[in-house]
């Protein structure tokens, strides 16, 4: 558990690395995608993020497909998206991320630089936007190149073991309060206050 001197520390630094990120040349859009397989083997069935001004996205997806991985469909069936409600209410797969699109580039507009993807475990997340992006014929919004927080987290650890970058193997002071939800919104809000205090943390180190 945290004490009140880890969650200051957390908040300081949360603060330092927002304002280096609203300085950077790019536009850092922390991103989560939950979905029943892999980009390529199974569908998105919601997409989140979040701007460094806190602006937010969030959608759910009707499958793309019938294929799956069975152990990934039964974690989404826990955490609220079912197929079975997503076939009738979802957003189609090519207008969801045409509705992502619009968001992202409201943004590249607003804040005058490219987009880039963050996220923590990139890949996944990257993986299936892109898939879905030229599903619609569109370039990605997100660039091809995302931000993967679990590899900047990797010189924390001391050792070069990848099970240390798992969010509960951080450092206190980068941890928000709560957890992952597995909601795709919530998800991204939660991992920027990492990206944040990360930023914040090796800049200090870096001086």
């Amino acid at each position: 558990m945290s004490t009140p001197e880890t969650r200051a520390r957390h908040i300081e630094l949360v603060k330092t690395g927002w304002k280096i990120q609203i300085a950077a040349p790019q536009l850092f859009i922390n991103g989560d995608v939950e979905g029943d397989g892999w980009a390529g083997y199974g569908s998105m069935l919601s997409l989140g993020g979040i701007a460094p001004m806190g602006e937010t996205f969030y959608i759910e997806i009707a499958p793309l497909s019938d294929v799956w991985d069975e152990t990934q469909r039964q974690f989404c069936e826990d955490h609220g998206l079912p197929r079975n409600r997503l076939a009738r209410e979802g957003i189609q797969p090519v207008d969801a991320i045409r509705q992502f699109g619009e968001w992202v580039t409201m943004l590249t507009d607003a804040y005058q630089k490219p987009a880039v993807l963050t996220a923590f475990n990139a890949g996944y997340d990257h993986g299936f936007i892109q898939q879905y992006s030229m599903l619609a014929g569109m370039k990605n919004p997100l660039g091809s190149a995302p931000y993967d927080i679990k590899s900047r987290a990797m010189g924390l650890t001391g050792e070069w073991d990848w099970r240390l970058t798992s969010k509960g193997r951080l450092p206190d002071i980068l941890l928000p309060d709560g957890d992952f939800t597995h909601n795709a919104l919530e998800d991204s809000v939660y991992q920027q206050q990492i990206d944040f205090a990360l930023t914040g943390l090796v800049t200090e180190r870096n001086l």
